[in-house]
């Protein structure tokens, strides 16, 4: 049970706290005049309030104080005709002439120690005193008692006031009186009051909120719009106030930092350009060095098939002259006619394959080359695109024990830009070269395609070292390496990410843990061309 009403009370006070929020919110979003306008006008309450407040307070202390100056009066009129006559006959007679000469005066009563002695109330005379009534009055205080809620609904106040001989308390005297006229003089003061406070309220809440418009409010909304115009890119034009000081500095303050941005933007732009340039120029220096390493290994590449028909034509150069010597000289058997058309058919053989071999290694090179440097879309196969990228990075790839795999279905077709495809591919399995398995003797990287609906996805896959979560983060931004002093240069996944997004209008993303490898997942759209 105690738990259920600890939870109670703990969600009493998130209700109201919430609330609480929730009107300090809706009070933020109002505009500055508005809030002005209600503080001044809740203090204008509360000092209304006190005004009233004191005012009806000392009224009333006023009127109590009145009545208590008439008991008083009455008591020492009673106090000398008791003393002179000891005669309760004239007590009463006076309080009769009270009465009837004050209509508020509804009772006067005289107590005396047991009973009471005189009264404008016939009936109560003789009725036994409230007990320990003189006890309560011996000190010579006018007890004050406001009565406000019985049936009739006259507020009336009871005063009662000791009655002495010789110094000494022989009985009370109270009086019973009609507060109605003083109640309603109040009621009419204080409602004066709050007329007059109103009045004046509405009158200071419009005069000070014109005062706030043209001093503040008019001001601050010239720097808004000079600001909004501003950050537009608008022609600026400097602010001139005639406000306060402080209005005034604050405008000053605003047209020098306008200044200075303006500058600061200047020279910003300018080392932006520079930065752009630069940066343009790395990148076209790492294409170019790109292309330099595809030329060199594929020219090392074609070498050997050359090389080999090379060889073979000088071997049947060598031999065709032997054969015709023979002829010649007319010792020619069928055995040496044999062996020479062995030899022709062997040599031709091999010279065709070689050369194939060469006439295969030159198309993949011009196919991959003319694409980087030519920047144009078309309509080609991406699978048969990758293998023939491939090719031209087998210099490479024969220097290590790694596996490149493709998979995908063979009739996947792109309409767009194949240099990019190659530049992607050619960075990717350079990166995992270079970093995934710089301390492995041998990998697998696999190259997934899959089509779905028009998106091609391509999921480029390493079974090398992996990276950390902070190495990730930064792949893709420009100059960030991990092999600075082996010569790299940062820009190789930069350009893989700005190839993706910007050439390939599509998505680039990276997957990687330390010990596991890593992943590229690229989707670009499928164009039919």
């Amino acid at each position: 049970m105690l738990a259920c009403n600890a939870s109670q009370d703990y969600a009493y006070d998130d209700g109201f706290l919430s609330k609480a929020l929730r009107r300090t919110a809706v009070f933020q979003k109002l505009s500055l005049q508005l809030k002005i306008l209600i503080l001044v006008t809740i203090v204008t309450v509360l000092m209304t309030s006190i005004i009233v407040w004191f005012d009806t307070h000392t009224l009333r202390k006023t009127v109590e104080e009145t009545y208590v100056g008439q008991l008083d009066g009455m008591k020492t009129a009673i106090n000398g005709r008791y003393e002179e006559s000891h005669n309760i006959v004239d007590v009463q007679q006076i309080f009769d002439y009270i009465q009837y000469k004050n209509p508020n005066v509804l009772q006067l009563t005289l107590y005396g120690k047991d009973a009471v002695l005189a009264s404008t109330d016939r009936d109560r005379i003789g009725t036994p005193s409230p007990p320990e009534l003189l006890d309560i009055i011996k000190f010579d205080e006018t007890l004050v008692k406001h009565i406000r809620n019985e049936k009739d609904g006259i507020p009336k106040d009871r005063l009662t006031a000791p009655l002495k001989e010789d110094g000494v308390t022989i009985g009370a005297i109270e009086l019973l009186i009609n507060t109605s006229d003083s109640a309603a003089l109040i009621t009419n003061r204080t409602q004066i009051i709050i007329i007059v406070a109103l009045a004046a309220s509405l009158l200071l809440l419009f005069v000070l909120s014109f005062i706030i418009r043209q001093l503040l409010i008019r001001p601050l909304l010239k720097i808004r719009e000079a600001a909004n115009s501003f950050k537009n890119g608008l022609d600026y034009k400097e602010i001139k106030l005639n406000a306060s000081y402080e209005i005034t500095e604050v405008a000053s303050a605003f047209n020098n930092m306008v200044s200075d941005l303006d500058g600061r933007y200047n020279e910003l732009e300018l080392a932006m350009k520079t930065i752009k340039q630069t940066q343009k120029q790395l990148v076209e220096s790492e294409k170019m060095v790109a292309l330099g390493n595809l030329v060199a290994g594929v020219s090392h590449e074609i070498n050997t098939p050359i090389g080999i028909g090379v060889t073979a034509v000088s071997y049947m150069d060598e031999k065709n002259r032997a054969f015709q010597a023979l002829f010649l000289e007319n010792k020619m058997k069928k055995s040496d006619l044999d062996d020479y058309l062995k030899i022709i058919g062997e040599t031709t053989g091999m010279i065709q394959t070689n050369l194939q071999r060469a006439s295969e290694l030159i198309k993949s090179f011009k196919q991959v080359a003319v694409d980087r440097s030519a920047q144009t879309k078309r309509k080609f196969k991406i699978k048969s695109y990758i293998q023939e990228v491939l090719i031209s990075l087998q210099p490479n790839i024969k220097k290590t024990k790694h596996q490149v795999i493709v998979q995908g279905e063979e009739d996947i077709q792109l309409y767009n830009d194949p240099g990019a495809i190659s530049q992607v591919v050619t960075n990717l399995i350079m990166n995992s070269i270079i970093h995934a398995y710089s301390n492995t003797a041998e990998g697998i990287i696999k190259i997934e395609l899959n089509r779905h609906l028009n998106e091609l996805t391509i999921r480029y896959s390493d079974d090398g070292k992996g990276m950390s979560p902070e190495v990730m983060e930064q792949i893709f931004n420009p100059f960030f390496t991990t092999n600075r002093s082996g010569g790299g240069t940062g820009l190789g996944m930069h350009i893989v990410y700005n190839l993706v997004t910007q050439s390939l209008a599509g998505t680039i993303r990276c997957e990687s843990k330390v010990g596991f490898g890593t992943r590229f997942i690229i989707q670009i759209p499928i164009n039919e061309g």
